[in-house]
């Protein structure tokens, strides 16, 4: 079987099971549920006569805390199972006795997980007819909606390589997500820290790493690629270290 065969196949077994699973189902009309409220406090925002300029797009894309609740909780909560219950289970064990690396095993992983992640996503899209309807029909401004999705899909797919290296170190889902979910806080918490450090290198470290100022930008249309070279720097290492690690724990 050639590597895309094999990829394929694993990515497909990954989907089914999120969408056989009960958790995958909750995720979803929970996230649907937020984003909705969400959207009514957009709407609420676009009818206000004094909204500023631009505002709209940066309170839908990070502007609000159920943003980031959502996010991370969404990242820990589609990952906390992925090896983290198969090793609980033993069927891990017969994953990788079958002709596949522990690479393609996390990478097949990882990619079903974006995908969900994607798939959670794309009913939002939705909105952005309805808020060019309230706009009495005038030209929606494509270049923050845009970028606002860009942003949101990297970001979220680095939270999700976090949340699967978590699921990695681990037999319990729960321990998973606590994992998952406390070393996304802690990451997104670090841009905080911007505000009280005097040490322009170190100030500079971590503006480099402040997730709220990244999709700040990313909300009114600005695509630095710095961004998106952070965001991929994340998934390769941690996707690598499930990998080893994932070696690591088969001998054992």
């Amino acid at each position: 079987m050639t590597l895309l065969r094999r990829m394929g196949a694993l990515v497909g077994r990954e989907l089914r099971s999120y969408f056989y699973s009960p958790l995958a189902w909750v995720v979803l009309t929970l996230f649907l549920l937020v984003q909705g409220y969400s959207f009514y406090l957009y709407v609420e925002l676009v009818n206000r006569p004094d909204a500023p300029h631009g505002a709209v797009m940066q309170q839908f894309f990070g502007g609000t805390f159920l943003y980031w609740l959502f996010v991370i909780f969404v990242s820990a909560a589609i990952t906390m199972r992925l090896v983290a219950e198969e090793r609980r289970s033993g069927t891990i064990e017969g994953l990788l006795t079958s002709p596949v690396s522990e690479g393609e095993v996390v990478l097949s992983k990882y990619l079903a997980a974006v995908l969900f992640y994607a798939f959670l996503w794309l009913p939002t899209l939705t909105y952005v007819g309805v808020i060019a309807g309230l706009a009495g029909g005038g030209p929606v401004s494509w270049g923050p909606v845009l970028s606002g999705y860009l942003g949101t899909l990297a970001l979220g797919a680095a939270l999700l390589a976090v949340g699967l290296l978590a699921s990695v170190l681990t037999r319990s889902q729960i321990v998973a997500a606590v994992l998952s979910f406390t070393a996304l806080s802690l990451l997104l918490l670090l841009g905080a820290l911007e505000l009280f450090v005097s040490n322009s290198t170190l100030r500079a470290v971590i503006a480099h790493v402040n997730l709220f100022e990244h999709m700040e930008e990313l909300a009114r249309g600005i695509v630095d690629s710095r961004r998106l070279v952070f965001y991929l720097s994340v998934v390769v290492f941690c996707l690598v270290a499930a990998a080893r690690a994932l070696e690591a724990k088969k001998w054992r």
